[in-house]
């Protein structure tokens, strides 16, 4: 599989290199390239120097039709914007369009201004530069959507979701087929990128969008790199769907612990722990857990996946997108986890973990996040923990017990029973709102 993919990765760049040579170069300088697209369609390139990336350059779009023209995001600073002008020329520019509120997309808005091109972003763009300090502004605000017509044709600046930034717009000319990303599109073998203003956890979901209600597109211009066809489109959403992925932890009860996964409890019997993890998976959560092996600590145990789940955080998965479930013993290191991270967006699931003399017998678990406490009313650990939620310090968004009654005693969490799991799932997927 892995052989597989890096093929097709290959076949991508190989295939971007050939439209990238049948490109026409159109002018070029220290400062600024223009590439002819088509025949009405040029990308301009200019180039920003980072300390971190080192020279970078950062694409527009330009569409003529007859005596008219639009500009999607000016060149990085006016050096580079009066060139582009002069080699626009005579003919009339009616709009200028920045994407976002970034400097590749608005540092060389004076000359545009200054040469009377009327400029239009979205208001949260115009905001967003604004509290950033960006000057000039665009003159021209809009909400998720406006149309621009250049000589005979139609021009689309449209609004799917965050991405890049909150504020990413596309342009797209149906007459042409072209779609002009900006950084919400990614070039074909790109890496993430700058981050810092990003939601990618929702960027997958924003190109998605765009596939379906934008369907006809054949060119697909990039913030940055080459342009190419809708296969950037696809590595986008591959390149941000780890951070859209949801990640369970499951944290099993004592028996196994001392116990092989084939071996029967004398009351309840085999305690179904694989069956229980697929089932989890099946449900498109990642499922992480293992089986433990002798009587371990549960505070000790805690802060293993305490550093499993800070990992992910690290990588940028967002912390509503991770969720720690134990029943039993499990459960019990499951509140440690909570009280340890102390992250209050963080999703629990408390599993047959609690008795009324828990307050006094471990008074340090404090729980923190979104807690859904699950029981059984035949069971000794079937009981009520409101009172240690209203002990506990940390915010809790939402909290939710369910009591099950299904005669089973303490067995029923050695299945995968739909009375806990469907409530575990729903609670996993970030649905929080129980019956």
């Amino acid at each position: 599989m892995k052989n597989v993919l890096q093929i097709l990765c290959l076949l991508l760049v190989l295939n971007a290199v050939a439209v990238e040579k049948q490109r026409t170069l159109a002018y070029e300088s220290e400062l600024l390239e223009v590439v002819q697209i088509s025949k009405n369609v040029f990308r301009h390139t200019s180039y920003l120097h980072s300390k971190s990336y080192g020279k970078i350059g950062c694409n527009g779009m330009v569409f003529f039709q007859g005596d008219e023209a639009i500009v999607f995001d000016t060149p990085v600073n006016d050096e580079a914007s009066v060139e582009l002008l002069d080699w626009i020329g005579e003919k009339k520019i009616k709009a200028v369009v920045v994407t976002h509120f970034h400097v590749d997309c608005l540092g060389g808005l004076a000359e545009f201004h200054a040469r009377n091109v009327p400029s239009y972003a979205t208001r949260q763009t115009i905001a967003l530069a604004e509290e950033r300090g960006k000057e000039p502004l665009p003159k021209n605000g809009f909400d998720e959507r406006k149309e621009f017509r250049v000589g005979n044709e139609l021009v689309h600046a449209r609004y799917f979701g965050e991405g890049h930034t909150k504020d990413n717009i596309i342009g797209y000319i149906p007459s042409e087929k072209t779609l002009f990303g900006g950084c919400l599109v990614k070039a074909v073998n790109a890496p993430e990128g700058n981050l810092a203003d990003a939601t990618p956890s929702d960027w997958p979901q924003t190109i998605k969008r765009l596939k379906e209600e934008v369907s006809d597109v054949e060119v697909v211009i990039p913030g940055h790199g080459r342009d190419g066809g809708t296969e950037l489109l696809d590595y986008t959403i591959q390149l941000f769907s780890p951070y859209n992925e949801r990640f369970l932890f499951f944290l099993h009860n004592r028996f196994l612990e001392n116990h092989g996964l084939e071996e029967l409890h004398p009351q309840f019997g085999r305690a179904e722990y694989e069956e229980i993890i697929a089932a989890f998976e099946n449900d498109d959560l990642t499922v992480i857990s293992e089986k433990r092996n002798g009587n371990v600590n549960a505070r000790e145990y805690a802060t293993k996946v305490v550093q499993q789940i800070d990992s992910l955080l690290d990588k940028g998965v967002p912390a509503g997108n991770i969720t720690v479930v134990g029943t039993s013993k499990g459960g019990y290191i499951a509140q440690y986890v909570s009280t340890l991270t102390n992250n209050p967006e963080l999703n629990f699931v408390f599993i047959a973990s609690f008795q009324a003399s828990d307050i006094e017998r471990i008074p340090e678990i404090n729980y923190c996040g979104n807690i859904l406490a699950i029981y059984e009313k035949t069971d000794p650990y079937g009981v009520s923990a409101v009172e240690r939620k209203q002990q506990s310090t940390c915010t809790i968004d939402h909290f939710r017990e369910i009591e099950l009654n299904t005669g089973m005693g303490h067995g029923f969490l050695f299945k995968p029973l739909k009375e806990w799991m469907e409530p575990t799932i729903r609670w996993a997927h970030g649905n929080y709102e129980m019956e």
